[in-house]
């Protein structure tokens, strides 16, 4: 191959990985998002049941335990959630 080829293609390439770079961050940027948005969904449910379900904060470890120990979140939203 000639120079020039060669300069042709690895500019394409540079254009393509600078490219997949802006992708990539783009889709960090709205996993963050996600993840923020869940994270607050998740207060404010702990803080309702912290508000009108007394003792709520005494037991909430135990069953976080408990679902740590039963549920297989790679399978959340599928028919089999619970570990066998």
């Amino acid at each position: 191959m000639e120079d020039p080829d060669i300069a042709q293609k690895f500019h394409l390439m540079q254009k393509e990985i600078e490219a997949a770079v802006s992708l990539t961050q783009e889709c960090k940027l709205n996993l963050t998002a996600s993840v923020d948005s869940l994270r607050i969904e998740l207060e404010v449910l702990k803080s309702y049941m912290e508000r009108y379900h007394p003792g709520f904060a005494e037991s909430y470890p135990k069953f976080r335990e408990e679902a740590i120990q039963a549920i297989d979140p790679e399978w959340i939203g599928s028919e089999q959630v619970k570990r066998t």
